[in-house]
């Protein structure tokens, strides 16, 4: 799970664990209370910020310290903002730390630490992780429990890397490793889950790319040449709540349609993006960022497909319907205009292949100036066209609800005649 030197202590502690649903928390909390009942030892607990450590990794009733720790063995704890300590009778001191700001572990000598959900963002977690090393170089066994979903995020896969090469040599006849990986399923912990949860999380994400990261505890690995990188989609706020969004100044809906509609035909895939500024802007970034509302793919014939058009249209109070018109597709819009005379539609046309048309989507992505709004299974799809898209012509499946988003974010932020509403599609004129 994460280096030791020696090894000793809880072997079953790991840097790749299974989500919450597996127990992961409660892991590392029993660990700890391994731990500290050695007497006078210093122990850090750190999370994302302060009040998760104190909320979380204290004071949650389940997996929580102060619920595993025998109340007998507590002297006293402070349950402060920024102060959250917890003194055992022998000496032990459990000090909480907030990852936000990595400075605070200066000056402190540990034995042990552990960090909760160590998927937080790649300069913040690697910072945190260095600087709890140096608190315990003095430390006669010093020993990280790292309890985390297993995200693609750089300072994951590295030592998830360190640790599968280590066993490797090791089983070759090499030295023990110093970081061992646990890994589990949700299943593993069947008999502290709600059935209807469980239930429910295995119906919505049970087979998706979502699914074997946050149920099945993998580690997704980057496709070879795919445009979008996993650590695209873990960045800090990445995902919003919808009252998180700012006011978006323009929302459009991007439109993939297929040009049939028998069982085997291609989806027409739908995309709602907006265009805003962020309430507050990292490091004085003030360009506008891109919001995903919505993202799903139907089989559609193509009267039902401008219905479904126009119908997000009005649902999301957007200013315009982009419809890519290649494969004969430019009769769309008149029959979006018989569905719905109101509803305004931009006509667009690739004149480049797909992997051309998406690299530009995909360095928005890469310049974290992409959000997707609300709850993660709604994008679960749309993601796993992104990480697997790699553009290899005729050979790989169209990706209709990427090159719908595509559309979109053309739209937005690629095609100064559509940001300005100017160009070729008259439609547009006089239609708000």
């Amino acid at each position: 799970m994460a280096p030791s030197e020696p090894r000793s202590g809880c072997g079953r502690c790991g840097c790749c664990s299974p989500v919450e649903a597996g127990g992961k928390t409660r892991t590392a909390a029993e660990s700890v209370r391994e731990w500290a009942a050695t007497p006078n030892q210093q122990i850090a607990v750190i999370a994302k910020n302060a009040t998760l450590v104190r909320d979380i990794c204290f004071l949650s009733p389940k997996p929580g310290l102060l619920s595993v720790i025998p109340p007998e063995d507590i002297l006293r704890f402070n349950s402060s903002l920024g102060d959250t300590t917890l003194w055992l009778k022998n000496g032990t001191m459990i000090r909480g730390f907030g990852a936000e700001t990595p400075d605070n572990l200066r000056g402190w000598a540990f034995d042990k630490g552990w960090c909760d959900e160590f998927g937080w963002s790649r300069h913040t977690a690697q910072e945190v992780y260095d600087m709890l090393w140096f608190c315990l170089r003095e430390a006669d066994s010093p020993q990280v429990i790292l309890s985390t979903t297993p995200k693609p995020l750089p300072h994951v896969k590295k030592l998830v890397e360190r640790g599968t090469a280590q066993e490797k040599r090791h089983r070759e006849g090499g030295p023990p490793p110093r970081v061992l990986l646990t890994r589990g399923h949700m299943s593993d912990n069947d008999a502290n889950l709600s059935m209807a949860a469980r239930e429910e999380l295995e119906e919505e994400y049970a087979g998706t790319r979502l699914g074997r990261q946050e149920l099945s505890g993998e580690l997704l690995e980057d496709v070879e040449g795919a445009l979008w990188a996993g650590w695209m989609l873990e960045v800090e706020g990445f995902r919003l709540p919808r009252e998180h969004a700012p006011h978006l100044d323009r929302i459009v809906i991007g439109v993939d349609p297929a040009t049939k509609s028998h069982e085997k035909a291609d989806l027409t895939g739908f995309t709602v993006a907006g265009r805003g500024t962020p309430y507050v802007s990292a490091y004085g970034d003030n360009r506008p960022r891109g919001y995903v509302l919505h993202a799903e793919e139907k089989r559609l014939t193509p009267t039902a497909a401008m219905r479904r058009a126009a119908a997000l249209h009005h649902e999301h109070k957007a200013d315009c319907v982009v419809i890519e018109a290649n494969n004969g597709g430019e009769y769309l819009p008149a029959l979006l205009e018989q569905v719905d005379p109101r509803v305004p539609w931009r006509i667009v046309h690739a004149t480049r292949g797909k992997r051309a048309r998406a690299a530009p989507a995909a360095q928005l992505y890469e310049q974290a100036r992409v959000h997707h709004v609300g709850p993660p299974r709604g994008f679960a799809a749309l993601e796993e066209q992104m990480l697997t898209f790699v553009g290899l012509g005729e050979t790989e499946d169209s990706p209709d609800l990427l090159d719908s988003a595509v559309w979109a974010l053309w739209d937005l932020f690629l095609d100064v005649p559509g940001r300005l509403n100017q160009g070729d599609d008259r439609r547009l004129d006089g239609r708000r």
